[in-house]
């Protein structure tokens, strides 16, 4: 033991010690008023109380680290698992569950104090989803290793040293991306090659009235007459339907994506035509089934799959020149109605609080696209002018 005289007129009592469960020297001190011999014993009691303290509880977290070392990857995500699901919405749990497994299905039985940067920077390299996707992954793995950091489960995050490819902008995506909307003559041009069988003709009717609302496919089928009001002719949009932890079959609804997403979306007279068609031709459902709008043949939902499917069958049959069949789902009638607004000459902001856009990027893709196009438009007519 050693002692110092501290600038406040006190002193302050050293002591070192061998910490064997981490194979180094450390030191503890106690700061007293006096240097006499009775202060002395008393300092060197307090340190001596003090090192079997510090003992004890370096033996405990030595002991505790051996066990995590011995955990693998698959016990501490069942445990990460339990925690993510008090914090989200059931539906985002599932989707966020199989991003995940996808990453870690490989090292699912590995230690966890083994998992390398390197092993999760392959798995981005020989991925083929999408950067959007990848990136999306990445920070959802962030989350984890983040989580298993701060309870002592690993020393460092091996994901703070992983890249994600970045997109390569060849002419192809490029163009893919400007594509990915409809205008109001290609829409016209789509409504031809509906088919009309009575499942076709109530796909038809929701695939018109998503252009017309620009509401997402979950939010769609979760209308309920509830939710219309035909004398004001607008409609609340409340909820989503949850396809990810439930069956269709279930009915299951959930509050909408965001915040922004809670909105009033006014119809049109089309809109109203379509959805007081939808009621004849849901006459015959079920009583439990038949506050709810776009019922499928089978007294279902219209399943979202089976709605992308019918989309590209129809858009081979269309022959659009400059978009592929594979393109089109149901989403792309949201981006279309934002392309059709900006073609009836709507404000960016109105258009957001109409698709309940919180992020400008989205709908200023479409946007600026289409204004372009319309300048070019202008120019065109101006060529024409024989003045």
């Amino acid at each position: 033991m050693f002692f110092k005289k501290i600038d406040n007129g006190k002193y302050r009592y050293y002591e070192k010690f061998y910490d064997e469960s981490e194979g180094k020297w450390k030191q503890v001190s106690v700061t007293l008023t006096s240097k006499t011999r009775q202060a002395q014993g008393k300092a060197k009691k307090q340190l001596e109380e003090k090192i079997e303290k510090k003992s004890l509880e370096y033996d405990e977290q030595y002991k505790l680290k051996q066990v995590f070392q011995k955990m693998t990857v698959r016990e501490v995500y069942d445990e990460y698992k339990i925690f993510r699901k008090q914090e989200l919405k059931d539906s985002t749990f599932a989707i966020q569950n199989v991003m995940l497994s996808n990453i870690l299905k490989d090292i699912l039985d590995d230690l966890i104090v083994n998992v390398t940067s390197f092993s999760i920077q392959k798995y981005f390299m020989i991925s083929p989803n999408s950067f959007k996707y990848k990136k999306t992954q990445k920070s959802l793995i962030n989350l984890f290793f983040k989580y298993s950091l701060k309870l002592g489960y690993i020393e460092q995050n091996p994901i703070e040293k992983v890249e994600i490819p970045k997109q390569r902008k060849d002419i192809e995506n490029i163009q893919k991306k400007r594509t990915k909307f409809l205008s109001i003559e290609e829409m016209k041009i789509l409504k031809q090659s509906f088919g009309n069988s009575p499942q076709e003709i109530r796909m038809n009717y929701l695939i018109e009235f998503m252009y017309l609302t620009g509401l997402r496919i979950g939010e769609a089928l979760a209308l309920m007459w509830e939710n219309i009001n035909l004398e004001n002719k607008i409609i609340n949009v409340k909820y989503t339907l949850d396809t990810n932890s439930a069956s269709i079959k279930e009915f299951k609804l959930n509050s909408p994506k965001t915040i922004d997403s809670y909105r009033l979306v006014s119809i049109s007279v089309r809109c109203i035509e379509i959805l007081l068609n939808m009621k004849k031709l849901n006459v015959k459902s079920k009583k439990v089934n038949k506050s709810f709008i776009f019922l499928s043949e089978t007294d279902s939902l219209i399943n979202p799959n089976s709605l992308n499917i019918y989309l590209k069958k129809i858009a081979r049959k269309a022959c659009f020149e400059n978009k592929k069949p594979e393109i089109f789902s149901s989403h792309m009638l949201r981006h279309s109605h934002v392309s059709l607004l900006t073609e009836l000459g709507v404000p960016i902001k109105v258009i957001m609080e109409r698709v309940g856009h919180r992020d400008e990027k989205t709908t200023l893709q479409i946007y600026t696209h289409v204004t372009k196009k319309m300048e070019n438009d202008v120019v065109e007519k101006l060529n024409l002018l024989d003045l």
